[in-house]
């Protein structure tokens, strides 16, 4: 059994909230792939209709209705400031299957990662289940070697691609398995936003 079929066998955790840094900008790049990948598990929609282009910060995070939870956010938030994302390379989860942009490290975004984890250590990133979270923005779920080997020539022949962001972005999983916005924050200010997307 390869790795990919070990992995589609273990059940993969469900969680119902989760920060990212939303980047919608990035759809038309990431649509090819991400328009046709599905979750295992949830063959009904593929992953461009459950959640927007994004990197996620911290997943599980605390319940939509923890107010305590969202004023340390906004702390975060405030200690922080907005931010211009570049992605210049591409890989993949081999046991999983996932092919990913990998965004390039800066300093702000760094110091961004550190602060979300040391200020929410109740929330272990992805429940605990990896010992290294690597900050990615997924392109496909269910890919593999030649989805990879496709991203990476659309990244060589368009150059890199970027987005900018300046909130954080609580997402909620509805019982329809589509994710929506629940609050926002803004990097700099730490106010509260109407809207990510």
């Amino acid at each position: 059994m390869n790795a990919q079929a070990a992995a589609e066998e273990r059940p993969r955790p469900q969680y119902d909230t989760g920060l990212i840094l939303a980047l919608p900008q990035l759809a038309a790049f990431t649509s090819p792939w991400r328009s046709t990948s599905y979750v295992p598990g949830h063959p009904a929609l593929p992953i461009e209709r459950r959640f927007p282009p994004h990197v996620t910060l911290l997943a599980p995070w605390a319940p939509a209705d923890d107010g305590e939870a969202l004023e340390r956010l906004r702390a975060v938030a405030q200690r922080g400031r907005p931010l211009r994302i570049e992605f210049t390379a591409a890989d993949l989860f081999p046991e999983s299957g996932v092919v990913y942009l990998t965004p390039t490290p800066t300093a702000e975004l760094t110091e961004l990662f550190d602060d979300v984890l040391a200020t929410f250590p109740d929330h272990p990133p992805y429940g605990g289940l990896h010992d290294t979270v690597v900050p990615h923005l997924t392109v496909s779920a269910d890919g593999g070697p030649a989805q990879l080997a496709q991203v990476r020539a659309a990244l060589a022949e368009h150059g890199p691609v970027w987005a900018e962001t300046d909130r954080i972005c609580v997402f909620g999983r509805g019982d329809d398995d589509i994710w929506r916005q629940t609050a926002s924050v803004v990097l700099g200010s730490g106010d509260l936003a109407p809207h990510c997307l």
